[in-house]
C-alpha cells in the first residue's frame, strides 16, 4: 500500500471524490459495508459491487496505459 505524499488538490482528486460520493449516494452503500453485506443477496448490492469492480478495472487499465505512454515518451539513455 502506498500512502500519498502530495498535498495539492488536483482535478483528478476532485473528480474521483465526486464519483465516489455520487456512487455512495445513489447506491446507499460505502464499498466496505457493501462487500460485507454481499452475502445477503440483494440485487442492489450485486449491481453496486459489479459496478465497483468494473470501475476499479477501468481505473487500473487507464493507469497502466498512462504508465506505458510515459515510458515510451521518455528519452532512452
Amino acid at each position: 500500500m502506498q500512502l500519498p505524499i502530495a498535498s495539492n488538490i488536483e482535478r483528478r482528486l476532485v473528480l474521483g471524490s465526486l464519483m465516489f460520493g455520487v456512487g455512495w449516494g445513489l447506491a446507499g452503500f460505502c464499498p466496505g459495508p457493501a462487500l460485507a453485506s454481499l452475502l445477503s443477496g440483494g440485487s442492489k448490492l450485486m449491481i453496486f459491487t459489479a459496478a465497483m469492480v468494473v470501475g476499479m478495472a477501468v481505473f487500473e487499465a487507464l493507469e497502466r496505459r498512462k504508465a506505458a505512454r510515459q515510458t515510451l515518451s521518455e528519452p532512452q539513455a
